[in-house]
């Protein structure tokens, strides 16, 4: 956890960074986000939990929380974009900004009438976690009964990124299964974060996913597609791909995987059978992973 931390320190103003490493070490063991907000409290993610801290990283209440000042907002986004904003317009427009390192921050604010942002007032900073074995009990499935389609679903914030990148890694690298030709649609270069020279894998970054999925689909022979927070505008890339005998591993955001019924393009999907697995992830104090046949759950 320490080293994933390490990575986002070095975007932080100096009193925000000494703030969130000063935090318990329960808190820091958990969290996978932490969000700054111009003259507005600080919080740190942990599944379902916002916690709010002061200078001194004691966990408090909001009127006692550390607040992000004008210049410290400035400053974050100088480190993010290396002091060249103007180079990162194309990402902040699609409000986000990715990291070397591999991940992104996301960002929000005062939308310019001629697009993108006039003034940046909230910065998103996800931990991107390396944890091998957390799709472990997927990987044995597919190895037992055959590679298909598999649907991650989840609320926001309860690690279906992690989960895609540990499938992606024990797959191509043959961990419990035969080694296997992954592709990943990586938009926001966030799968792949630490992983892709870890074993048969090909990534394709800082496209839009419904042309990485055709282009990987037509041009490297992937036995599995993975891409992350899939939406209506991949239906059609999906289906191609699936007709060309290409699974597709895939997240989308749900509270429930019986409420996807309810958006349009995302129905079509599951009604043509295309994830014949759904992984569901949850919290309870801790993250959860269920995985069931789709038919059984719509």
């Amino acid at each position: 956890m320490k080293n994933t931390l390490d990575v986002l320190f070095r975007y932080l103003p100096l009193r925000i960074c000494f703030a969130v490493n000063s935090l318990p070490s329960e808190v820091l063991e958990k969290a996978n986000e932490i969000r700054i907000r111009r003259n507005a409290p600080i919080s740190v993610t942990c599944g379902n939990r916002n916690i709010l801290f002061d200078e001194k990283g004691n966990v408090c209440n909001v009127h006692k929380a550390i607040c992000a000042t004008d210049n410290e907002i400035a400053d974050c986004m100088s480190k993010l974009t290396s002091g060249s904003l103007y180079t990162c317009d194309e990402y902040v427009a699609s409000g986000y900004i990715p990291l070397a390192e591999g991940g992104r921050a996301g960002v929000c604010g005062r939308a310019n009438p001629r697009g993108g942002f006039a003034e940046i007032n909230s910065i998103n900073l996800r931990l991107h976690r390396f944890l091998p074995d957390v799709a472990k009990s997927l990987v044995e499935r597919l190895n037992r009964d055959g590679l298909c389609g598999v649907l991650v679903c989840s609320p926001p914030a309860m690690g279906k990124t992690t989960f895609l990148r540990s499938a992606a890694y024990l797959l191509s690298s043959g961990k419990g299964i035969q080694p296997t030709r992954v592709g990943v649609a990586d938009e926001r270069g966030e799968i792949a974060a630490g992983i892709d020279k870890s074993g048969l894998l090909d990534v394709i970054s800082s496209m839009p996913k419904s042309e990485a999925i055709n282009l990987l689909t037509r041009t490297m022979s992937p036995q599995i597609i993975i891409c992350d927070e899939i939406g209506g505008n991949e239906a059609e890339a999906i289906i191609e791909a699936q007709n060309t005998g290409v699974s597709l591993i895939a997240s989308a955001h749900c509270e429930t995987p019986q409420k996807l019924l309810l958006r349009g393009r995302m129905k079509l999907l599951l009604e043509r059978d295309l994830f014949r697995l759904c992984v569901i992830l949850g919290y309870d104090g801790g993250y959860t992973c269920e995985i069931a046949e789709t038919e059984g759950l719509l």
